[in-house]
């Protein structure tokens, strides 16, 4: 073999050499952007439509009574201040945190509300869940959520110190529109406490900015403790 088919036989390698230098990274880095692009796709799961029902407003049947009954199930919860505004509270903190978990797909509130426009109060609080799926199935969803409000006490005092705490009951239940059959329930029940009285509770001491907190906020924290359980519904 001559000096010059050596010489050309090495430049071919050379050559070689240096394509696979560049082309191994960028096949990786289309591998990888392939695998992502799969991953992307698999997580794209259509998700089951639901209706957050308004929350109602639930107050003893009798003068005096210190406990009422839950919406659903036999949990009994202290009844308290309950103003107007505490079911419209209640139903925009649920719809904000059920929306960023992403495990569901809810029509928008006005939507909701157009929909009980006339429903009979009193018929569903006697009977919660059928009157409920009844709404669901004419608007044609998979689930509805249904809640009540005991107790949404405002805190008296400020930030640093407080006479009474804000305090704060509620209950939620998913129900299934096809065979009503209650998918998940999340219950509240609580007054801020400080740390001196119950050290268990520093998670949700420090999420308030470690000072006492206003109804509305406690009620955030008592909604995202309850939610954590909530499940994905997907089609």
């Amino acid at each position: 073999m001559n000096q010059q088919m050596i010489k050309n036989r090495n430049v071919v390698v050379g050559t070689l050499i240096v394509l696979l230098i560049f082309l191994i990274p960028a096949l990786g880095h289309s591998q990888e952007q392939g695998l992502q692009l799969q991953q992307q796709e698999e997580h794209i799961v259509p998700r089951q439509k639901v209706v957050i029902i308004p929350f109602l407003i639930v107050k003893p049947q009798l003068q005096g009574q210190r406990m009422v009954q839950g919406l659903w199930g036999n949990f009994f919860f202290r009844a308290g201040e309950t103003p107007l505004r505490a079911g419209t509270e209640l139903t925009s903190i649920f719809q904000r945190q059920i929306d960023r978990l992403h495990r569901c797909e809810l029509i928008p509130l006005d939507q909701a509300q157009a929909a009980v426009e006339g429903m009979d109060t009193k018929a569903f609080l006697k009977d919660p869940v059928n009157v409920a799926t009844q709404i669901g199935r004419e608007l044609g969803l998979y689930a509805v959520v249904i809640g009540g409000v005991y107790r949404f006490e405002q805190r008296e005092g400020s930030a640093l110190g407080v006479q009474s705490p804000a305090s704060a009951a509620f209950d939620a239940h998913l129900v299934r529109v096809s065979d009503k059959k209650v998918l998940w329930s999340g219950r509240f029940d609580e007054a801020q406490h400080s740390l001196s009285e119950n050290a268990l509770k520093i998670g949700s001491f420090i999420k308030g900015g470690a000072q006492w907190m206003t109804v509305e906020r406690w009620t955030e924290i008592g909604v995202e403790s309850v939610l954590r359980t909530f499940p994905a519904l997907t089609r």
